[in-house]
């Protein structure tokens, strides 16, 4: 039996992937040289890892959160941040990260934060909630099918196929909700 990647080593795969022709205009123009590479990146680098993984198959559940920012990095969340935004110097942002599944529960587990590293300090998880991605045919954007590309050059395509099959099947040896036998009762 082959070794199963970790999440360390694709996440490194996707970072080396990256580069600023896959940013949105607004985050390549705020890029510096200083940043990390994987700055700007996190809803393509998101992307890329929940297909890697088994996306909803295997029970992971990406995860957006909005916020203000000023210059200096300042986060403001929910009221706070309706009140920032009215104020010169503060932007609109967004962050994305990728929940995995716990117990048989979607989304429920450990937070996979490919791009966590372009905060200075940890990210207010808290603050997220739930969504999809933005293709209803749960394929890969164009931008995030690069990336996976890249990352099959680097890891291999069996080894990926054999880490999204082992998350599946993880996934699946839980019961779904309703889905329990029926036992009489004595």
């Amino acid at each position: 039996m082959h070794k199963l990647l970790t999440f360390e080593e694709i996440k490194h795969a996707i970072i080396a992937s990256l580069s600023p022709d896959l940013l949105e205009k607004q985050y390549r123009d705020k890029l510096s040289p200083d940043d990390p590479p994987e700055t700007g990146h996190c809803a393509v680098a998101s992307e890329a890892f929940y297909h890697i993984a088994g996306g909803r198959q295997a029970g992971f559940m990406p995860v957006v959160c909005g916020y203000a920012a000023d210059a200096a990095g300042h986060m403001k969340f929910g009221a706070e941040k309706l009140q920032a935004l009215k104020t010169p110097g503060w932007e609109k942002e967004t962050h994305w990260w990728i929940r995995g599944p716990k117990d048989g529960r979607r989304g429920a587990g450990q937070i996979f934060d490919v791009t966590a590293r372009q905060y200075p300090e940890p990210y207010p998880y808290q603050h997220g909630h739930n969504t999809g991605f933005m293709q209803p045919q749960q394929k890969p954007s164009k931008r995030a099918q690069v990336v996976i590309d890249r990352v099959i050059e680097k890891l291999g395509a069996q080894t990926l196929k054999n880490y999204r099959a082992a998350n599946i099947a993880a996934f699946r040896k839980y019961p779904k909700p309703g889905n329990s036998p029926h036992i009489p009762r004595p």
